[in-house]
């Protein structure tokens, strides 16, 4: 935390009910495993845990304070071990509450930033361009939930002048829960794809979770908005007083916006424009869709000061990341670009396209894509179309849609009943593992590997790895 906090304001914000002494909290943990002397442990409660079990072991680690749902657990606490406390209606909200507190202190400029895909990435783009000029606290992994943000935002140290915070829905209202927490500076809303569709219910509901963004956006704030998204009229109409930002990957109407783009297997060229002024961008990534993703990251810096030469030199030292279109070489004529992180229908197409602009053999293995609910099937032959019309030699088809998917394209796709017997198929029929021995020319294969994250596509990866070496 940027500095120490009562447990008394704590309780102020919270509403609980305090017993002991009024102490003061400078961390909080929700973890026992990493509980230091001195913290405050929010036991979080959830559908396979309690954290109410593991109360006593805090007290034991020398915590400061407890915060709680049961008051008798707390009530033993102070009794046994002389620790401070809070009994609240709901620990979730009480993390959430002691995030808010250290984000009203950090006096730096705060980046919220949500979309069905495309999120991390432009999060990755965003500190990368925002440490150019400060150091820059940022969203760890895929903490962007109820319990990621308020400990992203717990996160923020005195030496930060930055923040970007990450956000995911799953539903209605759960953007608004966390944008009022993370109270924005500039708010970028990415886009409003398809994914979790099962649990928003439709495609207006996901355009208005989306939009959910900008309802905690400071009064002097941005709204970075996307100009290629079909939703833009409605974002933009309820935006209508505030500051916006549009960003579009070739289109000049919008504020931010590139033009003579350069694509291949590995990396993009293009040149970013924005009121006249126009700077080369090196983006050591492929794909069109982190162009835009770029541009977007690159509309929030313009808003913080950011000059165009110092976003081109931020997003030219970006780092590959593990499952995010990370191209990863076995052997001499094998390489795997490893997207397995997550799928949702845009960004599966996306990596079709990073795939078929490669040279050589080009296999894609995919898993299927999941909380699609009944929009499922067909979003998963709308895939199979897309790829019947890409340069993809050959593909692999695991989960439920596969055979359906098959059929739509024929010879050229193979449903397959397990991530072993694709590795299999892999070693024997495709032959990816042999190095030839003469001089005669060899035929370069690259193998894209992506699924929803329930599919658990990185353990094919690291299968593929460990046999090729």
């Amino acid at each position: 935390m940027l500095k120490p906090v009562s447990l008394s304001v704590l309780n102020d914000a919270i509403a609980g009910k305090m017993l002991g002494k009024d102490v003061q909290v400078s961390n909080v943990s929700i973890d026992t495993r990493a509980i230091q002397q001195g913290d405050l442990y929010i036991a979080l409660k959830g559908e396979h845990f309690d954290g109410h079990q593991f109360v006593e072991q805090a007290a034991l680690k020398k915590c400061i304070a407890v915060v709680v749902s049961d008051l008798s657990v707390l009530e033993r606490a102070v009794k046994d071990h002389a620790v401070s406390g809070l009994c609240v209606d709901n620990t979730l909200r009480a993390l959430g509450e002691c995030g808010r507190i250290n984000r009203q202190q950090f006096k730096g400029a705060v980046v919220g930033l949500t979309g069905s895909s495309g999120k991390t990435t432009t999060k990755n783009m965003l500190e990368s361009i925002l440490s150019e000029k400060g150091p820059t606290c940022a969203t760890q992994g895929n903490y962007n939930n109820e319990v990621g943000v308020p400990l992203t935002l717990l996160n923020i140290k005195s030496e930060h002048q930055f923040a970007v915070v990450e956000m995911g829905a799953r539903k209605i209202g759960d953007i608004k829960y966390l944008a009022d927490f993370v109270q924005p500076d500039v708010a970028i809303l990415l886009n409003a794809g398809t994914a979790h569709i099962d649990v928003f219910g439709s495609q207006e509901n996901i355009v208005k979770g989306k939009g959910e963004i900008y309802s905690s956006l400071k009064k002097e704030g941005c709204a970075v908005v996307n100009f290629d998204d079909p939703a833009k009229d409605i974002w933009l109409a309820a935006l209508e007083d505030r500051k916006v930002l549009t960003f579009s990957l070739e289109c000049a109407d919008a504020d931010i916006y590139a033009s003579a783009i350069e694509t291949d297997s590995a990396t993009c060229k293009f040149v970013i424009n924005h009121n006249g002024i126009c700077e080369e961008i090196f983006l050591p990534m492929p794909g069109k869709h982190n162009i835009l993703n770029s541009l977007a990251a690159s509309a929030a810096a313009i808003h913080l000061g950011f000059d165009l030469q110092t976003i081109a030199s931020g997003l030219k030292k970006l780092n590959s990341v593990a499952g995010r279109l990370l191209s990863i070489p076995c052997n001499e004529n094998l390489e795997v670009i490893d997207d397995s992180y997550n799928a949702n229908p845009a960004s599966m197409k996306a990596a079709i396209e990073v795939l078929s602009a490669r040279a050589g053999f080009k296999i894609a293995v995919l898993g299927e894509m999941a909380e699609l609910g009944d929009f499922s099937k067909k979003l998963h032959l709308e895939l199979a179309k897309f790829i019947a019309q890409s340069e993809i030699d050959k593909v692999y088809l695991l989960g439920t849609y596969a055979q359906e998917m098959k059929q739509v394209l024929g010879t050229k796709a193979i449903a397959a009943e397990s991530k072993l017997a694709v590795l299999d198929s892999l070693e024997k029929t495709d032959h990816i593992f042999e190095i030839k021995q003469d001089d005669s020319a060899l035929v370069k294969t690259s193998i894209l590997i992506k699924g929803s994250r329930s599919t658990s596509m990185d353990e094919l990866v690291e299968m593929i790895i460990k046999r090729a070496h």
